[in-house]
């Protein structure tokens, strides 16, 4: 399992909202690497600061292509981003 973070730039929604049809479509596809994924919000709620996922991966070079081959990432909405090795401790409220 590999954590991705990633960084959203600033006044991207332009962007987004053009790529977004191809980014659904792409995780779409990739579905099952996925264990959790989600925007990272500003204190108003509402405005993306960036992005995390869980990706089941064999490796990082793996994780990293997945990462890689999303719209939104090849758009370059985001400024910077990092995957690293993740183990889940706790989940739903269990140790897991």
């Amino acid at each position: 399992m590999y954590v991705a973070i990633l960084k959203s730039k600033p006044n991207t929604g332009s962007l987004r909202e053009e790529y977004r049809s191809r980014h659904d479509a792409y995780w779409d596809e990739h579905m099952d690497r996925l264990r959790l994924a989600g925007p990272i919000l500003s204190d108003d709620g509402q405005t993306r600061t960036g992005q995390i996922l869980l990706i089941n991966a064999d490796d990082k070079a793996t994780a990293e292509k997945i990462l890689t081959g999303d719209p939104f990432v090849q758009a370059g909405l985001f400024e910077s981003w990092t995957i690293q090795r993740f183990r889940v401790s706790v989940e739903a409220g269990r140790l897991a």
